[in-house]
């Protein structure tokens, strides 16, 4: 109740700021970027300044001769391409006119569809951007340097997901260079506040805030863990179907918050007292699960630092056989520490903004995660049986 509160107080003030009107021709508020990205389809979405009927070019070669459109009229475009050849590289741009006849046109840009099951692939992992421009910039352009084939988002996004300035000004501005040419899959975290910002600019799987997608050998499950996730719940009974389902090699899940944390004071100030549930326990009910079904790497934000733990199971550390739970919060957010104490399920800790990059090559899977300065901080290699 307290943190609700004092998030109602600092918002409050927002609503009485004036409204400030534009009356200029037809630009691009938010440049293009991808959703969804599959074997045979992939979604182009814009936002322009004015509502118009929008157009997507694309092809095999940088004359883009094919069109896809729709004949409603909206700012925010969401055009899904289909009937697309896997693991292909496509070019594409995009056209909006609004009522007036005022047209506006993106430059070429690239996309790659998802690869067969028996071909490696990479994707790059950011998450709690929020707010940070001069960190997420650079961050994307370093993942997109390494060529992913995908972004994989852990929350957080922006710091108020009801203040639609800061999508356009923070989040899309400044992850423009990779989601221009990869697809993200996102999850909710709690600074989005379950804004409708984030379900009007996402083009996802519904019910949206959980859904699940497949990319080579690897079966994606993403959860909104501000919502219940308690056994009871409809998202805790879906995982369990999904998963019980899923026959792949990799088994993988991303939501917000982490079932465990070596962080100093979310969980219990430990500079205070050696008392701390070393994770969010809410979440931790969704641990069984992964131990049930065989979950390789849980991907989580909301601390903003950097975690890798041994594989856990039954709350113990094993070496074979278990879950490892990864802390990605360093894509911008205020940086926090880890406590005086090292749990037993601590394999690396690091304070300081950082993404993280999976390569994947049938049963080998390589991870290495990266500075600010783009240096190698943190590496693993897990091997196991392809299926």
């Amino acid at each position: 109740p307290k943190w609700v509160a004092e998030e109602f107080e600092h918002l409050e003030g927002l609503a009485s700021l004036p409204a400030t009107i534009v009356d200029g021709g037809q630009e691009f508020v938010v440049k293009p970027y991808l959703q969804y990205g599959t074997q045979t389809g992939m979604t182009v979405m814009w936002r322009a300044a004015k509502s118009g009927h929008g157009k997507v070019h694309w092809g095999e070669d940088s004359n883009c001769v094919k069109v896809a459109g729709t004949s409603e009229e909206s700012e925010i475009n969401s055009i899904r391409i289909e009937n697309l050849k896997p693991e292909t590289q496509y070019f594409y741009w995009v056209e909006s006119i609004n009522a007036a006849g005022q047209p506006i046109e993106s430059n070429v840009s690239t996309f790659q569809t998802a690869c067969l099951p028996k071909t490696p692939f990479a994707f790059a992992i950011i998450s709690d951007t929020q707010g940070n421009p001069g960190v997420s910039g650079p961050i994307a352009k370093q993942a997109w340097a390494r060529r992913p084939n995908f972004l994989l988002h852990s929350g957080d996004l922006v710091d108020q997901g009801k203040r639609g300035i800061e999508w356009i000004d923070e989040f899309f501005s400044s992850m423009d260079p990779l989601i221009s040419r990869v697809p993200f899959f996102p999850v909710l975290g709690n600074h989005e506040q379950n804004a409708k910002n984030y379900f009007d600019y996402m083009s996802l799987p519904e019910p949206e805030y959980y859904y699940q997608f497949s990319y080579g050998n690897a079966d994606f499950f993403l959860l909104d863990t501000n919502r219940k996730v308690d056994p009871e719940s409809e998202q805790y009974r879906w995982l369990d179907q999904a998963l019980e389902k899923s026959n792949a090699t990799w088994k993988f899940v991303c939501h917000h918050h982490p079932p465990y944390s070596s962080d100093e004071n979310d969980y219990g100030d430990l500079w205070k007292t050696n008392k701390s549930t070393r994770g969010d326990l809410r979440v931790r009910k969704l641990v069984p699960l992964y131990e049930k079904h065989g979950v390789d790497i849980v991907w989580t934000g909301h601390i903003h630092s950097y975690e890798r733990t041994w594989p856990v199971r039954q709350n113990k550390a094993v070496e074979v056989g278990g879950t490892i739970y990864m802390i990605t919060g360093g894509g911008g957010g205020h940086l926090e520490t880890p406590g005086p104490y090292r749990p037993f399920f601590q394999n690396n800790v690091r304070r300081g903004h950082h993404y993280a990059m999976v390569a994947i090559n049938g049963g080998t899977l390589e991870l290495k995660s990266y500075t600010l300065a783009d240096e190698l901080f943190d590496s693993v290699t897990i091997k196991k049986k392809n299926k």
